[in-house]
């Protein structure tokens, strides 16, 4: 081929030049430019010779009608691309010299040549100058453009046509291909281009013996989807810094010997994995060996694939060749060699590195817990294709144990150990999880989790207790949160005995069950007998877990009970809320459930606060509006008055305080609603600032983070939320408030930032008791309209020269108390029911009044759990200011503010229409021959408990006697002497003289401290066999609560210093 040229006199208008004063120097470069003109002047061509194509030969240039050679000094593959394209020649393949090649003669025009590649002709490309050289013809150069279809690639010394050295006839020549970098991608091109199948392995080395002649290729960069391997990037044909011992070889899966089996497992779908390769079994090393690897196996060998583990079970190590190592597939493969791997044979294991498998559906897969008294705790077992084996503790935590009891259906993991009631039989099979998230169903979706193969030395068995060991629940109670305790042990439910329920274990079983904290403890079957199982083994909780499952328990010591001794309990939470009309489940009309009905809650008291607590408790993330005028509805019935004063940050509405006693009326279609933002992990935490903006609840930090602005200001030790010590929450601490300057103008900004009315004394001096923590406020300055007691004028947050005994405090006009009245000062369970509010003492109506109400007075005085309503003594004529009436207490509440009435207002009363209470005896004696014969208990704290007989004796009794109106004491019973009682000890040490007037006034260890248990309960006999009817109440003993004094609510009493409530 060759190509003609004509580009004119170029040359010499580019090397024409200016004379100047150097003449001599100027003549000797235009003589150089004239013959360098002269020559490119000329018409060229260019042809290629001698070759078997005409796109391939010596590369000849014709200039100044004479052909000539190019010296192959610098000559490139850019070069080659000119060449070709200039003589329109395919470039698909494209190499320096050519089949046959010999030598030129005549000129050797061009040497040097240096092409970037886009050149259109070979004389554009940069070059010493026409004819200027110092080569020889031994160096001219050639070139080979080619479509690739002259080419052939064969294997060869491989015992078939897909198996062997790789030899590509190129240019007339067989060569071969060097090993550097060569791979699983390379042989992939090499067999699909012989059409021997996908590869199977692929060696370097002369693995297939030397070849001879050229070395075509080096260095080839392939990905495996290329036609041909010349198609792969490459240095050039024939470049390389190899030899022939380096030759590269392929296995194509047409040419190979491949076969792969299980050996030594349980079934044919477990064991130790074997490949046969070119005639001879081998193992496979467990070098980064995986579950994606073993599902390729299972899924090769006809296997189940649904679940795959690695280890070779309990099958020996192997013997002879290890063919495969860090093997590494994708899951797509159709067979195990054509993942990933080394070359065959080479590895750096041994055989006791094997790698196994075993493949299932699920069916023939077990798990349990052995030794832990119920099926959700103990050693965690599994039956594997009917082996038994355990898990290792290796790598075991709460994640893995929480995957565990997730897929035993026993709820979430608690510990990772448990108390042991039966030993387990060794095993010398184990299981190992490495890869669980937390996230699964079933430790069988863990990602490589390994059955036998190794040992578990050094490493223990794994252990679990699950949140479902003992699952409590409380049955036939009228209420959320209270009623008989039932617990769930295994698949059984059963009842536990009131003598091994403590109030510890109350408190725990009220926190699992999220109903807040114990209420009471009721023995004896308070909310009726159960049936069937009831446990007998005692609890013995700290009071600190979280489940009851946490407790430890010992066994009941004399094994009997009766369901007539089934015990109860009552939490604090009761509330029943609910949102209804809404689109979604977060957005709605507030109902509550009282007194059995449900109904709409008024919105007359209803904030952001309260809402951001409701959405938290429906697990509905915060609140994001509170819309009015009753959009979703106004529901059916006169809506409940209550009124919920959260802060925002509570857990549940039950924790937030709630007033409902002498509420106003509600307004016409003002029913609360709520739109929750439904973003279940959003929550909402105290601002480390009082300075927040005092119209909305929801402010945020310096850091964006959105905060609660209220909750920041609290009454302390006042008996109730409207009277107390101040208290401040500021930069993450709570602190108090100095009296410098402290008066009504201040305590009304606190009384209304709390919504508690308007304040009725300032007090200071620490009326209310010492504070701790930081004095953050002094000299308090308030006109007494801001918003915020923090926006009032003051010396600065922390700035103060005052101690805690000048603790300010306030009384606001929403602060209640309650009180039982009678002529005898020292009765305090007994008398006239009076309520202090707005400053004032008033007489409580005995409409609608019924035994839970008086149960309610009774207890929030101290009182025990019961009482009973009495005419008013018949000298009492006068009449006397009512403050409310019509009060209906459902059950569940603990104070009577929280229990409906009519609305607040003052009237006279005559003492007829007045509620007169006698509640019941804070000592009592159970279980005795006749009434004045049994084992001790006492009320406290909310609840019955026993004495302890520690240093029981005589003058203990003779108190006790007394003070029921028994007569003298005729014995001191020990151990029980009636029967083990039920809830706390209260009393332990008892040191009595005899002539005191109750139990409490003698010395004695403090309330609930005691080291005994119920059988070492005390009792007494006393000489008088019956009480009479009309025995005096002696009982001294007060449980104030309030800590503001009698004397306080008096002295606002008779000064008449109160608001009229219409």
């Amino acid at each position: 081929m060759v190509l003609h040229d004509n580009s004119g006199s170029a040359g010499f208008k580019r090397c024409s030049v200016h004379f100047g004063p150097f003449t001599l120097a100027v003549v000797s470069v235009l003589y150089a430019c004239l013959v360098t003109s002269a020559l490119g002047g000329t018409d060229k061509e260019l042809r290629l010779v001698a070759g078997q194509t005409k796109c391939s030969g010596r590369v000849e240039v014709k200039v100044q009608e004479e052909w000539g050679t190019v010296c192959n000094t610098g000559w490139d593959l850019a070069a080659v691309s000119v060449v070709c394209k200039q003589l329109g020649c395919p470039s698909v393949i494209k190499a320096t010299g050519w089949t046959n090649s010999s030598a030129g003669t005549g000129r050797i025009w061009m040497d040097h040549v240096s092409c970037r590649g886009n050149e259109s002709a070979l004389w554009d490309c940069k070059h010493e100058g026409w004819g200027k050289h110092n080569c020889t013809h031994q160096q001219d150069v050639g070139v080979t453009c080619s479509d690739g279809s002259d080419l052939e690639m064969r294997l060869m010394n491989g015992g078939n046509r897909c198996s062997g050295r790789i030899e590509i006839k190129f240019q007339g020549q067989w060569g071969t291909v060097c090993d550097d970098n060569f791979n699983l991608d390379h042989a992939s091109v090499v067999c699909k281009q012989l059409g021997c199948g996908s590869a199977v392995s692929f060696s370097g080395s002369a693995n297939f013996g030397e070849g001879s002649g050229p070395i075509w290729f080096d260095d080839l960069v392939c990905h495996g989807n290329e036609s041909a391997l010349w198609n792969c990037r490459h240095e050039g044909w024939g470049k390389h810094n190899c030899d022939h011992a380096e030759d590269a070889g392929v296995i194509c899966l047409e040419g190979a010997d491949l076969s792969l089996r299980l050996v030594d497992g349980v079934t044919k779908c477990s064991g130790r994995l074997e490949v046969r390769f070119q005639g001879e079994w081998g193992t496979v090393c467990d070098d980064g060996w995986d579950s994606d690897d073993a599902a390729v196996a299972c899924q090769q060998l006809g296997c189940p694939t649904a679940i795959t583990a690695v280890g070779r079970v309990n099958a020996s190590e192997g013997t002879g060749h290890i063919w495969l190592d860090s093997v590494s597939c994708q899951g797509h493969e159709s067979a195990v060699w054509q993942c990933r791997h080394h070359e065959w044979g080479k590895h750096y294991c041994n055989h006791n590195e094997d790698a196994g498998v075993t493949c299932s559906d699920g069916s023939d897969l077990e798990l349990r817990l052995k030794g832990g008294g119920s099926r959700c705790a103990g050693t965690v077992e599994v039956e594997i294709q009917k082996l038994i084996g355990k898990v290792c503790d290796r790598s075991w935590g709460l994640k893995e144990a929480d995957v565990v009891c997730k897929q035993l259906g026993c709820g979430s993991a608690l510990r990772t150990s448990y108390q042991v009631y039966s030993k387990i039989q060794a095993t010398n099979t184990w299981l190992f999880l490495n890869n669980c998230n937390g996230n699964e169903t079933s430790i069988w979706d863990c990602k490589n989790w390994q059955w036998g193969g190794l040992s578990c030395e050094h490493y223990h068995e794994a252990k679990v207790t699950c949140s479902a060991h003992r699952e409590p629940r409380l049955v036939g109670g009228d209420i959320p949160c209270s009623g008989r305790v039932e617990v769930k042990h295994g698949d059984t439910w059963g009842t536990i005995c009131d003598s091994d329920f403590s109030l510890e274990s109350a408190s725990v079983l009220c926190r699992e069950l999220e109903c807040g904290s114990v209420v009471s403890i009721l023995g004896g079957a308070h909310f009726g007998e159960g049936n069937g199982q009831i446990w007998a083994e005692e609890f013995q909780c700290e009071g600190n877990e979280s489940h009851l499952s946490l407790c430890p328990v010992a066994p009941r010591l004399d094994g009997t009970c009766s369901h007539s001794k089934d015990i109860g309990v009552v939490c604090s939470r009761y509330t029943e809320v609910r949102l209804v009309g809404g689109n979604t489940p977060c957005e709605g009309r507030v109902e509550v459930k009282i007194l059995g009905t449900w109904g709409p809650l008024c919105n007359s008291h209803w904030d952001m606060e309260d809402a951001h607590v409701l959405c938290q408790q429906l697990k509905c993330g915060v609140a994001a509006s509170i819309p009015g005028r009753a959009p979703f509805g106004k529901g059916s019935g006169q809506p409940w008055r209550h009124m919920f004063h959260c802060t925002g940050t509570e857990q549940h509405m039950g924790d937030c305080p709630v007033t409902a006693l002498g509420a106003s009326l509600c307004p016409e279609g003002q029913v609360a609603s709520v739109i929750c933002s439904g973003n279940r992990s959003q929550t909402l935490y105290p601002c480390n600032s009082s300075s927040s903006d005092p119209e909305s609840s929801v402010v945020l930090e310096e850091n964006g983070v959105p905060c609660i602005g209220s909750g920041q200001l609290r009454l302390v030790n006042g008996g109730g939320r409207c009277a107390g010590r101040i208290e401040v929450y500021h930069e993450g601490s709570w602190g108090t408030i100095c009296d410098d300057s402290w008066d009504l103008d201040d305590a009304h900004v606190v009384c209304r930032q709390l919504g508690c009315g308007v304040a009725i004394n300032a007090t200071g001096s620490a009326h209310f008791g010492e504070g701790s923590g930081p004095i953050w406020l002094d000299e308090v300055n308030c006109n007494g309209k801001e918003p915020r007691i923090s926006q009032c004028r003051s010396h600065g947050w922390g700035r103060q020269n005052c101690r805690h005994k000048e603790d300010a405090g306030v009384i606001c006009s929403e602060f209640m108390s309650l009180r039982l009245i009678s002529d005898s000062s020292s009765e305090t369970c007994a008398g006239r029911l009076e309520v202090f509010y707005n400053g004032a003492w008033g007489s409580v109506g005995k409409s609608d009044m019924s035994a839970t109400t008086v149960g309610v007075v009774c207890r929030q005085l101290g009182c025990t759990d019961k009482g009973s309503i009495r005419p008013a003594p018949s000298d009492k004529v006068e009449n006397r200011y009512m403050w409310v009436d019509n009060v209906r207490c459902p059950k569940g509440p603990e104070t009577l503010w929280q229990c409906p009435s009519s609305p607040w207002k003052r009237r006279l009363a005559s003492p007829s229409e007045e509620t007169w209470i006698t509640c019941a005896d804070k000592i009592r004696l159970q279980e005795g021959t006749t009434n004045c014969s049994g084992r001790v208990e006492v009320w406290h704290g909310g609840s019955w408990g026993t004495v302890c007989d520690d240093s029981w004796d005589l003058n203990d009794a003779q108190v006790v006697c007394h003070q029921l109106g028994c007569g003298l004491a005729l014995e001191a019973g020990k151990e029980a002497a009636f029967g083990q009682g039920t809830g706390p000890i209260w009393l332990n040490e008892v040191k009595c003289k005899g002539n005191e007037s109750s139990l409490w006034d003698c010395p004695a260890r403090s309330w609930g401290h005691s080291d005994c248990g119920h059988k070492e309960d005390a009792s007494v006999k006393c000489s008088v066999s019956s009480r009479g009817e009309n025995s005096v109440h002696e009982i001294q003993y007060r449980e104030m609560n309030s800590c503001l004094k009698a004397d306080d609510l008096d002295l606002y009493n008779s000064s008449g210093d109160h608001v009229d409530v219409q």
